[in-house]
């Protein structure tokens, strides 16, 4: 959207430089010094009004110093790729996986059960006595005991016996899938970073070339205006000159942009700052 917009601006400020007052044109050969210095005014007005329409779009955002920034180098992104969330997804997955294997190569102990008992109390026997000679007559009989009960006992379905090994396998290759998986998220991702890098250093590459360029057609524009005061070249070709001089800083300004874009998109891509804060 941002590139849209300055291109429309430049588009705009070609066709006024191209399209210039005919009056002017043709009044060009006989003006006056005084009147070659307003028509120039006129002119540098219209170049403020589209350099303050430029920098609504980009001065607010995009780093002053952008392309003298330097890139960390690119193992550090790469590094980085196993904190990404989605590469964390996979590996929380195969470590839930392996915590079910875990507990399946566990489940043996099932198998088995043991029970025990204790027990402490006073017992009271009550017993009736009698004999020919003798009336029938109560006995009581009291003790304190310990009781203890211990038992094990071993149960093994034949089902779960034989089938053990395979679900120990099943878990193995489910482990084994998970992996794979985790690592085509982390290629996929090491390539999204890969392409975000290389478009970053190509365009801090060839930003600097275009910095240039935009500051030569700067320093031949106040060249131009004063070629143009003294009445050595006309007014076609000192716009001429500005249109050269507008499609040079907007393509500047077009790369700066698209730079900021691309080192955004590898930060969100890694986690690594790049910009620093204000």
């Amino acid at each position: 959207m941002i590139r849209k917009c300055i291109a429309y601006i430049y588009s705009i400020a070609i066709w006024g430089l191209l399209a210039f007052p005919a009056t002017i044109v043709a009044q060009e050969p006989t003006m006056s010094r005084e009147e070659r210095i307003k028509a120039l005014e006129r002119l540098k007005m219209e170049d403020a009004q589209w350099e303050k329409a430029t920098s609504t779009y980009t001065k607010n955002d995009v780093p002053i110093e952008i392309e003298k920034m330097e890139l960390p180098p690119l193992s550090i992104f790469l590094d980085a790729v196993t904190e990404n969330a989605t590469v964390k997804r996979a590996q929380s997955q195969i470590d839930q996986v392996k915590n079910e294997y875990r507990l399946q190569k566990r489940e043996w102990w099932n198998y088995f059960r043991l029970s025990g008992m204790y027990s402490y109390g006073r017992y009271n026997v009550i017993g009736n006595t009698s004999d020919e000679f003798t009336p029938m007559y109560q006995t009581t009989m009291s003790s304190a005991q310990h009781n203890f009960n211990v038992g094990a006992n071993v149960g093994v379905s034949l089902g779960d016996l034989f089938n053990r090994p395979l679900k120990l396998k099943k878990y193995k290759y489910s482990i084994e899938q998970l992996e794979y998986t985790q690592d085509e998220v982390m290629e996929d991702r090491k390539l999204k970073v890969l392409e975000a890098y290389n478009a970053v250093t190509e365009q801090l590459a060839t930003i600097k070339a275009k910095a240039e360029t935009a500051a030569l057609y700067n320093a031949q524009m106040k060249i131009s205006e004063n070629n143009f005061i003294q009445g050595k070249i006309d007014i076609i070709s000192l716009s001429l000159e500005r249109a050269r001089r507008t499609g040079a800083v907007t393509n500047y300004e077009q790369s700066r942009v698209a730079l900021h874009n691309s080192i955004v998109l590898l930060e969100m891509l890694t986690n690594v700052k790049i910009i620093k804060d204000k």
